[in-house]
């Protein structure tokens, strides 16, 4: 089965994504000039959005606020053809909000996160989605879900699905312990390997024992992620890293992340079409020379070009 024709379901946070750029470096205690743009943004929302415009079919499973951001939310989603039918609505808290203060060449100097609104996800509410989940073979989810939440999803809930999960940060990642033998695919970077394998993890030898301290925890596949350095993966047959696929020019790192993981899960379901790892550096790629969190050039045509070029260019070398 191909990529289009699997439904996936992603599972977590989406949120209105404010990012300031300093005009100059970013300076701690005073005033910074800085240009504010925003956009929808959120992990497993972006996850969603780079995966509807490759082509798949995706429903989202997350939450809103009853508010204007809430609103426009919902409706770029469903215009990229998103179900939104798993997408609840609070009463209580406003739209979720991620501010990122970038420096001028795009990288991040902190993130400012409001995401109290996920605390509404509750075990309850996964008992209450799973039949709608009992129709998408795949899973992608990150840890802003509560930690009761993904363990009722994955203990109760998952069945035969295949599972690709994301820890998005050091703290978030313990909520991923002791549910490891659940997950198919995970994506740490370095420290949350760190956390997930009960490691140090500070160089190229330790990054290997730490993936595979996970697969022996149970998670089938490990992708750690190196940012500039590429990643590391290791699917218990081969462990290998593979260099960064270099963007033209970083414009924002916010997102690339979120392109790496549905690059890898459009890889992974293209039946050998393609190597996921390569696919999801290349989709990473696109992602940093954007502003909005996610690329409006991502296509299959786009990936496999960026791949393309990238090889002649190594060979060149």
């Amino acid at each position: 089965m191909n990529s289009a024709q699997r439904r996936i379901a992603c599972i977590g946070g989406i949120d209105v994504d404010c990012k300031a750029r300093v005009k100059e470096p970013a300076r701690g205690g005073t005033s910074n000039p800085v240009t504010v743009t925003s956009c929808t943004g959120g992990v497993a929302g972006n996850i969603a959005r780079n995966l509807a415009r490759l082509g798949c079919k995706v429903s989202l499973f997350s939450i809103v606020g009853n508010d204007v951001a809430g609103a426009g939310i919902r409706r770029e989603l469903r215009e990229l053809g998103i179900a939104m039918d798993g997408v609840a609505e609070s009463s209580r808290q406003p739209t979720a909000s991620y501010t990122a203060v970038l420096e001028p060449d795009g990288r991040l100097f902190i993130g400012l996160a409001n995401m109290e609104i996920f605390e509404e996800l509750t075990p309850e509410w996964a008992d209450e989605i799973a039949i709608g989940l009992g129709g998408h073979p795949i899973w992608i989810f990150d840890a802003n879900l509560p930690a009761a939440t993904i363990a009722r999803l994955l203990r109760l809930h998952k069945k035969e699905a295949i599972v690709l999960a994301d820890p998005i940060s050091v703290a978030k990642a313990e909520k991923l312990q002791g549910l490891l033998d659940c997950v198919d695919v995970v994506f740490p970077n370095s420290q949350e390997a760190g956390v997930l394998s009960g490691r140090k993890v500070e160089s190229q030898d330790e990054v290997e024992a730490a993936a595979r301290e996970i697969r022996r925890r149970g998670t089938k596949t490990v992708i750690v992620t190196l940012g500039e350095d590429g990643v590391y993966a290791d699917d218990g047959r081969s462990g290998r890293f593979v260099a960064a696929i270099p963007p033209a020019k970083i414009v924002d790192v916010t997102g690339a992340g979120d392109a790496l993981v549905a690059g890898y899960a459009y890889g992974m379901m293209s039946g050998g079409a393609c190597d996921p790892v390569l696919f999801a550096l290349a989709a990473a790629s696109l992602a940093l020379e954007t502003e909005e969190s996610v690329s409006s050039e991502m296509s299959p045509e786009r990936v496999a070009e960026r791949i393309e070029i990238h090889a002649r260019r190594a060979a060149k070398q």
